[in-house]
């Protein structure tokens, strides 16, 4: 299959970017997908695909909850840029907000609406809104293994900037270490 994809890239004179990278005993491996000419940055009408994975020493049950109860949101999602407690979730309907709070006032806020919620599998709409700014893009998540030790795949597509890829890379990577630190030392 990768030949196969090669051979279409090469054809269409389109390029396929990917890195890896390992992280101490648990690992956050990445793959940012866009295509687009090459040497050029992504152009606007083209979306691009973060893909990570996460070791994580918990059973699926927890991680599910780690992923969709808001109380437990707030511990381990790292928005860049916010401060240690800067980050409130609330419930929504089919969903959850996030807020990052800056003296006081909602600086920005996300919110994950779920079309299909399993406790292996998931997908949410992301709605990034920072004033006047507004992203959305789609967030899968999948859980494998099982008896305190998964590994936790993540795809965020539909990304339409590198602003957005690059914030995102950020926020994901930063979340899954910290989600795997917790879940190790709880």
């Amino acid at each position: 299959m990768a030949t196969a994809l090669n051979t279409l890239l090469s054809t269409l004179d389109l390029e396929l970017s990917e890195s890896l990278r390992r992280v101490g005993p648990d690992y956050v491996s990445e793959c940012v997908s866009d295509v687009s000419l090459p040497h050029r940055m992504i152009a606007p009408s083209s979306t691009a695909t973060i893909a990570m994975s996460a070791g994580v020493d918990a059973d699926a049950q927890r991680i599910f909850q780690a992923l969709t109860v808001p109380e437990y949101l707030e511990a381990w999602i790292a928005l860049p840029g916010a401060a240690h407690g800067e980050v409130v979730a609330s419930p929504e309907e089919n969903g959850y907000r996030l807020h990052q709070c800056i003296a006081g006032r909602v600086a920005l806020h996300i919110t994950g609406a779920f079309l299909f919620c399993h406790q292996r599998k998931m997908r949410l709409v992301w709605r990034k809104a920072n004033g006047t700014f507004q992203n959305r893009s789609v967030v899968d998540f999948r859980i494998r293994g099982n008896f305190g030790s998964s590994v936790l795949e993540l795809r965020h597509m539909e990304l339409d900037s590198t602003e957005e890829i690059a914030w995102h890379r950020e926020l994901w990577r930063g979340s899954l270490e910290r989600l795997a630190s917790l879940l190790r030392s709880a």
